[in-house]
């Protein structure tokens, strides 16, 4: 099996066509699209690579999103020459992975592209990279990331969301009674409550929407230092792409009180943010619970197999009938490929 690697800095480089056949191919969702992804690249503290894995005969079997992280520079130390890692997840989150394989390509061939890849980035950056670091790698994928000299680790679990109801009631009689009960109540809240007006919309302003994400990324920031906020290109590329909804809350006269991202690839649903303003600022109660119930709901009007909660407060999506679904990161040091 013969496979050739094209890896690019999209911020200088045109990402290959093979990136838009690809990701038809394998029916991946509007986060994937090129130009959203080379916007998002100048917006990086880190330098972004992205690489197109293709056989013989040019066809792309395989997708890698990467950035660089070197280490922090310290003056009079030769800083620059200090090797990082690359690591592999899809921006401007790392909660999602950044490897997309063709559907038909086989085990021993999805291996062959990730070693193909890995060779690749090194030629690419040369001695500033250590290895490659892969997040997010579902256990269907992982077998292309186990070797001599590589590392699997387990980590966070995702929340998932089964479809495998004919509707709404169904799902919600399917609940523990204190659950249900507890929900059902939320949403009679929301909905009775002439203060808050739920909508489902295609697009939202940029800003807005990073300045809400940022607000709740700070309220449950344990860092020192705040999170750098998610650029506001970001959601004005996105919205209005297929599959990309905003499920939003919006006050009487009209202003933003919160919003949850849903991304759809036809056949999975994912949460992909959630921005709301504080109390103290006119923020509302019960609106994170409410965006949930009305995607789920979307989730079985639009009969997709299933809704990914993300990561973090299993025990609240439990509530849902999430169940965990395992996660693990993978790592190739130099040398082991």
């Amino acid at each position: 099996m013969t496979f050739e690697a094209i890896v690019v800095d999209p911020r200088r480089e045109p990402v290959p066509a093979g990136w838009a056949a690809l990701a038809r191919a394998a029916g991946l969702p509007a986060t994937w699209d090129a130009d959203v992804l080379a916007a998002l690249a100048w917006c990086e503290r880190h330098r972004r690579l992205l690489a197109v894995v293709a056989d013989a005969g040019g066809a792309p079997c395989a997708l890698f999103a990467a950035r660089h992280v070197a280490p922090a520079l310290r003056r009079g130390y030769g800083g620059s020459r200090l090797p990082g890692l690359l690591e592999c997840h899809l921006p401007p989150a790392i909660t999602q992975p950044g490897h997309a394989f063709h559907p038909d390509l086989d085990a021993a061939g999805r291996a062959e592209a990730v070693r193909v890849f890995e060779r690749a980035a090194a030629r690419r950056l040369g001695a500033r990279a250590a290895g490659v670091v892969y997040r997010q790698v579902g256990a269907d994928d992982l077998p292309a990331f186990r070797g001599l000299g590589r590392l699997v680790r387990p980590a966070l679990p995702e929340a998932v969301v089964d479809n495998v109801w004919d509707g709404f009631d169904g799902y919600l009689r399917h609940l523990p009674r204190r659950d249900r009960r507890n929900l059902q109540r939320i949403l009679r809240l929301v909905d009775r409550s002439p203060d808050v007006a739920a909508a489902v919309e295609d697009r939202l302003d940029g800003a807005e929407a990073a300045r809400l994400l940022h607000n709740v990324q700070v309220r449950h920031s344990t860092a020192r230092r705040a999170p750098a906020p998610f650029p506001a290109v970001y959601h004005d590329l996105l919205g209005g792409r297929p599959g990309v909804r905003y499920f939003t809350y919006r006050s009487p006269a009209g202003a933003l009180l919160a919003y949850g991202l849903l991304v759809d690839d036809g056949r999975t649903m994912s949460c992909q943010g959630w921005g709301a303003l504080d109390g103290a600022d006119g923020g509302r109660d019960n609106l994170y619970f409410d965006h949930f119930l009305r995607q789920i709901a979307h989730l079985i009007e639009q009969r997709r197999g299933r809704l990914i909660l993300g990561k973090t407060m299993t025990e609240l999506k439990e509530r849902f009938g999430a169940r965990n679904v395992p996660l693990y990161g993978a790592a190739a040091l130099r040398g082991a490929r």
